[in-house]
């Protein structure tokens, strides 16, 4: 697969990320790509009420997350090509279920699940580029990687200088895409979920053609 390819179905990945968090925080409040926030939730619902729903409802969505990442260790082999390819078959699956949920349970906490589901399944995808091993929903690991790489480009190692750049573009499509769902809700909001499924769906057709 060229360079280019794997440019593409990263930013791809960075960019349904940072949409579908808006989505979430719009729809049900909650975000659903990184779990910091999510633990520091629990710790005071535990603290204050451990009886909540809300707990219940936090739980069951990190569960959800995790669930979605062993699907993900199941599927994955040796082989990163034939990794995109089953990768893209599920992508494919996920766009349509999504679709499908979306007139049944739209505002229904199930909907909030399997999104999160999706998004567990899409963060642990073994897919390792410029001997990176991309994780694509959740920011803190690539600003990590950004200072990281960034110091030892400042000691002389200008051969890091590439992954400066990945680490950018990442956090750059993951933001792009939270500006596109919030510019979808304004002018589109009854088919943004039908736009995001479409999206998703034409990711996966292109890691299988690739």
């Amino acid at each position: 697969m060229k360079k280019k390819d794997y440019y593409f179905i990263i930013g791809c990945l960075c960019f349904f990320s940072g949409f579908i968090n808006i989505v979430t925080l719009f729809y049900f409040g909650y975000a659903i790509s990184h779990f910091s926030g999510t633990f520091t939730s629990i710790a005071k619902c535990l603290y204050v009420n451990i009886n909540s729903k809300e707990l219940f409802r936090l739980l069951i969505m990190v569960i959800s997350f995790v669930i979605g990442a062993i699907f993900s260790g199941i599927i994955s082999r040796d082989s990163q090509e034939k990794n995109l390819k089953k990768y893209g078959e599920i992508l494919i699956a996920f766009g349509i279920s999504i679709l499908i949920l979306k007139n049944f349970a739209k505002n229904n906490q199930i909907f909030l699940y399997f999104l999160t589901l999706t998004m567990g399944f899409q963060n642990a995808m073994n897919i390792r580029f410029k001997e990176s091993l991309i994780r694509s929903t959740h920011m803190t690991g690539n600003l990590t990687d950004l200072g990281n790489y960034l110091g030892k480009v400042l000691k002389g190692e200008k051969d890091k200088l590439q992954h400066v750049f990945l680490s950018l573009f990442e956090i750059e499509q993951y933001i792009l895409g939270g500006v596109i769902a919030l510019m979808c809700l304004f002018y589109f909001k009854d088919c943004i979920i039908i736009l995001y499924s479409i999206l998703y769906i034409s990711c996966g057709i292109f890691m299988i053609k690739k």
